[in-house]
């Protein structure tokens, strides 16, 4: 179903219901009031009537003859004993003799039905002439009323009806007025979709806040989605570039060894051990990208929590130490040291900062962790070759090297860096660079300090 067919159902059935609920309200309460009026002047007539007999029982004057004067132009009344039995019954119709409501000696009054005629009564105790509490009774036929009553219920139906469709008409151009911005914005943006291009929608100012906003949501998402295409060509183009090189090196090579290797021992060594080469810098490329594609994913499972970090920091020190065949020195202001990180991701991050520095440098690497009080710095320092100014700001970007040819030499894939930065990010961490060139390098990490309480948990 359509908003606009929604928006008009709901509309129109909600204010039916009300105009409903509103016409039975009125024509009840009417209804109630006009009986509880009529009933009203019935007492009154009912006092009258009980004053009368007993200024005529004073002056001897029969009774009977009081009620006679005292009878309505279309009704009844009675005077019944303790025995719902009449003492006296005077009638405008024959009819009407047969009425009868209960004996009480409490006042009440009621309306009622009788032979398809509508009446309201009244019953008053009096003190009849022989001293006993009868019952005087009044009925009144009030038809003209229930005319009344129906002359209004037909009104307050045609009026409902009238209402509904006015109602009806109303919405469906009311909603027209609204959806209509809505129908625009939607036909725009499926012109979008049948184009190649990311195309952004014109926010029209004459458009209500919501419109705009969604036009503007809209546009945010055509960029993100540009951005995203963008850098996924990019990433396919910059990787297909990286693994050309290495195939089309091993490519070379293999055809050499069909040639000249069964016969040329010089070639043959040259080959198996370029090959072997470009084969570990295509494995170390894959694991790299395969790496950089689960970080980007999301598919790493963090839990960061406090923990010792200078003995986890030494630890990887020692085990990277036989690797590089370099020293490797860690140095701190507090041994005990905690922060909150997630140990496995954090190990990753600090083996891509010192794998840089070893292969960009060839003096031994400094590690410093410094206590801050709320927060925790570790400082990694090379005393290498150094980043151009220039070129700080690009190298977290995925592929981008500094010295492309030097790269080579060392094996870089220009993903370290960039895996490095969503390592941080995730652990809730700040990198800042430091780096002189012919000097050395410093990145420093800071993240937050953990608390001791929470180890124990």
């Amino acid at each position: 179903m359509k908003l606009g067919t929604k928006i008009q159902l709901y509309t129109t059935v909600m204010t039916l219901i009300v105009v409903i609920i509103i016409n039975l309200f009125v024509y009840y309460s009417y209804r109630h009031f006009s009986l509880e009026a009529e009933m009203g002047q019935l007492e009154n007539r009912g006092f009258n009537i009980m004053q009368e007999i007993q200024n005529a029982n004073s002056n001897g004057i029969n009774a009977e003859a009081v009620l006679q004067a005292y009878l309505l132009s279309d009704g009844y009344i009675t005077i019944i004993d303790s025995g719902e039995s009449p003492v006296v019954r005077i009638a405008t119709e024959a009819e009407y003799a047969d009425l009868t409501m209960p004996y009480s000696t409490s006042q009440y009054a009621e309306p009622l039905t009788h032979n398809s005629h509508h009446f309201v009564m009244v019953s008053l105790p009096i003190i009849w002439e022989n001293g006993q509490v009868h019952a005087l009774q009044i009925y009144e036929n009030v038809g003209f009323i229930h005319e009344t009553f129906e002359i209004l219920r037909w009104i307050l139906l045609l009026s409902t009806g009238l209402i509904f469709i006015v109602i009806f008409l109303l919405n469906r151009v009311i909603t027209n007025f609204i959806t209509q911005p809505i129908n625009k914005l939607i036909n725009k943006m499926n012109k979008t979709n049948n184009t190649a291009k990311y195309s952004m929608l014109e926010i029209d100012p004459k458009d209500t806040r919501e419109l705009q906003e969604l036009s503007g949501a809209f546009n945010n998402m055509m960029k993100s989605l540009k951005i995203h295409d963008e850098n996924q060509q990019a990433f396919i183009m910059n990787a297909s570039h990286e693994l050309k090189t290495p195939i089309t090196v091993i490519s070379s090579y293999s055809e050499m060894l069909s040639r000249f290797g069964k016969t040329r021992e010089d070639v043959l060594d040259e080959s198996i051990h370029a090959i072997s080469d470009e084969a570990k810098r295509m494995k170390y490329l894959t694991e790299q990208l395969l790496s950089f594609a689960k970080v980007n994913t999301g598919r790493e499972e963090i839990i960061r929590r406090p923990v010792p970090i200078v003995e986890l920091i030494r630890d990887i020190a020692v085990r990277l130490e036989k690797v590089y065949q370099r020293g490797i020195h860690v140095h701190t202001n507090h041994e005990a040291l905690l922060a909150r990180v997630d140990v496995d991701t954090f190990d990753q991050l600090i083996k891509i900062f010192l794998d840089n520095a070893y292969k960009y440098s060839s003096d031994a690497i400094t590690i410093d962790v410094l206590d801050h009080g709320s927060s925790v710095e570790v400082a990694i320092k090379d005393k290498g070759i150094g980043i151009p100014e220039e070129d700080i700001e690009h190298i977290f970007t995925r592929f981008y090297r500094v010295d492309k040819a030097r790269a080579r030499k060392t094996g870089g894939s220009g993903l370290g860096l960039s895996i490095a930065s969503e390592l941080a990010k995730l652990n809730g961490m700040d990198i800042q660079v430091e780096s002189e060139m012919d000097v050395g390098t410093t990145f420093r990490l800071v993240m937050e300090s953990g608390n001791e309480d929470e180890t124990d948990n």
